[in-house]
């Protein structure tokens, strides 16, 4: 008889044995994670709907308004890697349940929000608890879920986004025209105090590695990622000469050099940096960063190109942008089986490719002339196939590759890259439409459009190339968790 021995990956190691987690317990996980990822996705796009009427019943300029969007967008992206770090150290499902509380009481506020000033004080409160939510939703899959079997969950997770998506400019525009705004915020409380409870009874805590606070490093990222974010933000409006634009754009990035430098030498860092030599990790967030630039960019000049270019109300824009949308919700699961068989290498290869064909087209053919909706659905279908096949397999990609020790950090760090692409994103197409368009007529806002959306197609093909010159195809197959040793004879 011969003895083989079968020695075991580190995140075979590290990760618990599936039984150790009853199957009801995995599910509730994957549900209530999915719930929250809904809320909090679909928030941000309702209140874009919602601009208008915000400026009949509270004022302000179009200046002004914007920062009920931006306001939020700020905290967020500044609180996603601490709030990871804080999980770690002190466990994910009460720092989760933590930030679900903030950002509920801050639905609360917004919903009662007598003024444009105080509203967007409440929108900073919702952004901060929703900057330390969403990647605890990754986190807590992971904890409970096998590498092998984590693309099925991680699919289920992606799929939300695409119901968020699809359905936010529609359910935005219902809730106002049936209600009234204050109850596009209403909605999450009851939905957020469920969900904080639910998590409590069904959901298993989870530590990451040190317990430790390496109070130097979270301030540099912190302050990195809110010079950034600020710049990209305020830039097309103040002009990218401007001192804080040039200053963020500038000291932002040294910072995160700096963060990188200080976490190399420190005994306790907040971000093992050994995390980013796995290259799918790496290219996972490159590709996160790409995905979410090249969706929330489009999607920042399309939904005002079909408004007011081809005169559509605002739930008219969101049944025309469906093609593009709502294919993540039916497609997405699948794609995340497929991962746990094939690895997600080509996946994210054709999830990027595919939206990057699609812009390339829509720009050629606006730079040219306006054109209307019948001349986008296709490529827009074909961009919503793309969107759906990347959207989970770059987020397993990253996840997958994590131990469960590694999953806060590894979910903050990808998703810290998405927030980041997607006002980059908006950014681009915003400083790109000012140098060729303007919001005159149809034609004026093609002429804007067009380059803006072909730099898009460009950046996504650039990205589908990296993804599938980097990320390294891994079988996937179903550990032993039982035994070590196996016998052949």
């Amino acid at each position: 008889m011969i003895v083989l021995l079968r020695c075991k990956t580190g995140a075979e190691l590290m990760q618990p044995a599936l039984h150790a987690f009853p199957k009801q317990q995995v599910v509730w996980t994957i549900a209530l994670a999915a719930l929250t990822n809904f809320m909090v996705s679909l928030d941000n796009l309702v209140v874009a709907t919602a601009l208008p009427t915000l400026h009949e019943d509270l004022g302000g300029d179009a200046g002004n308004l914007s920062w009920a969007v931006n306001a939020y967008t700020l905290a967020f992206a500044s609180l996603i890697l601490t709030g990871t770090t804080l999980a770690d150290r002190f466990g994910r499902l009460r720092v989760f349940a933590i930030g679900l509380t903030v950002f509920t009481l801050g639905s609360i506020l917004c919903a009662v929000s007598p003024s444009l000033g105080f509203l967007i004080g409440a929108r900073v409160v919702q952004g901060i608890g929703g900057g330390v939510v969403l990647p605890l939703t990754l986190a807590l899959i992971t904890s409970v879920t096998p590498p092998e079997e984590r693309g099925k969950a991680i699919g289920i997770w992606g799929g939300v986004i695409g119901i968020a998506v699809a359905s936010g400019p529609i359910v935005g525009g219902a809730i106002i025209e049936s209600f009234s705004w204050h109850w596009i915020f209403w909605l999450n409380v009851p939905i957020g105090l469920g969900v904080i409870a639910l998590s409590r009874m069904h959901v298993p805590e989870s530590f990451g590695g040190s317990r430790k606070i390496d109070p130097v490093g979270l301030l540099m990222a912190t302050s990195a990622v809110l010079l950034i974010v600020q710049a990209l933000i305020r830039g097309p409006e103040r002009g990218w000469a401007h001192v804080t634009i040039l200053g963020g754009l500038i000291v932002g990035p040294l910072l995160l050099v700096g963060f990188v430098l200080w976490e190399r030498r420190v005994s306790e860092p907040m971000i093992n940096m050994s995390l980013f030599r796995n290259l799918n990790v790496s290219a996972g967030c490159v590709s996160n960063f790409i995905l979410n630039a090249g969706m929330f960019g489009p999607a920042f000049l399309l939904t005002q190109y079909i408004q007011l270019g081809l005169g559509n109300s605002p739930i008219e824009v969101g049944v025309r942008l469906l093609p593009w949308t709502a294919l993540t919700l039916v497609i997405s699961p699948f794609v995340g089986q497929l991962a746990d068989k094939i690895g997600e290498r080509y996946l994210v290869t054709i999830g990027l490719l595919l939206p990057g064909v699609a812009f390339l087209w829509i720009g050629a053919k606006m730079s040219d002339s306006a054109v209307g909706y019948g001349s986008l659905w296709l490529p827009l279908l074909c961009a919503g196939v793309g969107t759906a096949i990347a959207f989970p397999s770059v987020s397993s990609a990253v996840m997958r590759s994590a131990t469960p020790q590694q999953a806060g950090m590894a979910s903050g760090s990808s998703e810290t890259f998405a927030y980041v692409g997607a006002v980059f994103g908006v950014a681009m197409v915003t400083a790109w439409f000012a140098a060729f368009g303007d919001y005159g007529t149809a034609a004026s806002m093609a002429e804007g459009a067009g380059p803006a959306l072909v730099g898009i197609g460009v950046l996504s093909v650039i990205g589908a190339i990296v993804a599938v010159l980097v990320i390294r195809q891994q079988k996937m197959v179903a550990p032993d968790h039982n035994e070590a040793f196996e016998t052949a004879g």
